[in-house]
């Protein structure tokens, strides 16, 4: 049998589970339960679109810069020809090519790719925010060159510049929620006008929307990579009003994934009688699972 509810959101805490309680309309701990675990599950939701989304624009900024100052080196301020880099994204940058204290140059030093690589998401929005009016139109345009109007021009407009910087930074605050576990369906880090939970599943969506919309600018064999992938269906599933009504409604039992297992040879192995709430289709499950479990 599946857990008492009330038990699990005693461990929970009052307090972590009362915004859910409230925002989702919930009339009994059932429905709260499936509220929190929807939560969980959109946020997971977004891991794999996020990860794409880091590397692509992240790549991007890094083909672009390389090619402006004619170095993939070009984060290395102790060359004439480096781009500019100032307070932390400077730091974040001393941490790779120095070390010790006295800080000394790291011998050898870490390759372009190695330090792209261990560079922070929150890095890229503060280099392209540092950059002089001479050097950002230029790697903008050179960073999203699939954008529709991707031309020095277009980047030399402030107003253009802010636009995109606030859909990058809102992608940043979403990309922070999710590994940090908070919740991401409250109004501060959408629109903050959703006066219904419903509303927040389309604010959700629309922020997943933009991050395909900005990688199809980087690159859009990456944007249609993930539009075809299962992670991007899973997505749209769980983030739908009639998942929240699911979790509500069975909070043990919404997005079973049985075709999975359907798919595998059926097994004569039996599932442990007190697992069998998990799936209806027992055999089916315990088929799938039992090449990773051990017992």
């Amino acid at each position: 049998m599946p857990p008492n509810a009330i038990d699990v959101i005693t461990t929970i805490g009052a307090s972590r589970i009362a915004p859910y309680r409230s925002h989702f309309q919930c009339k009994t701990d059932e429905e709260t339960l499936g509220a929190y675990f929807w939560g969980q599950a959109v946020s997971s939701a977004f891991q794999a679109c996020l990860g794409m989304y880091e590397v692509t624009l992240r790549n991007a900024i890094h083909a672009a810069a390389s090619k402006f100052a004619n170095n993939a080196n070009w984060y290395d301020y102790s060359q004439t020809w480096a781009l500019p880099l100032y307070g932390t994204t400077k730091d974040k940058i001393t941490d790779e090519l120095y070390s010790g204290t006295p800080s000394l140059r790291r011998a050898p030093q870490p390759t372009p790719d190695a330090v792209v690589s261990s560079l922070s998401f929150g890095f890229w929005n503060g280099f392209l925010n540092g950059l002089t009016s001479r050097e950002q139109p230029r790697i903008l345009t050179d960073t999203f060159a699939f954008h529709p109007h991707s031309k020095p021009k277009h980047w030399s407009i402030t107003s253009n510049v802010a636009d995109l910087m606030e859909k990058l930074q809102k992608i940043q605050r979403l990309r922070n929620a999710v590994a940090h576990l908070e919740p991401i369906w409250k109004k501060h880090r959408l629109k903050g006008t959703e006066t219904h939970w419903s509303h927040c599943v389309v604010s959700l969506r629309e922020l997943h929307d933009d991050m395909m919309q900005i990688m199809s600018w980087c690159c859009p064999h990456a944007a249609s990579a993930v539009e075809h992938s299962y992670a991007r269906r899973l997505f749209l599933g769980i983030c739908s009003t009639n998942a929240v009504k699911a979790f509500k409604a069975d909070p043990f039992a919404a997005g079973r994934m049985m075709p999975f297992a359907d798919l595998l040879p059926r097994s004569s192995y039996s599932m442990p009688p007190s697992y069998a709430w998990i799936a209806p289709q027992g055999n089916a499950y315990w088929s799938a699972m039992r090449p990773v479990l051990t017992y």
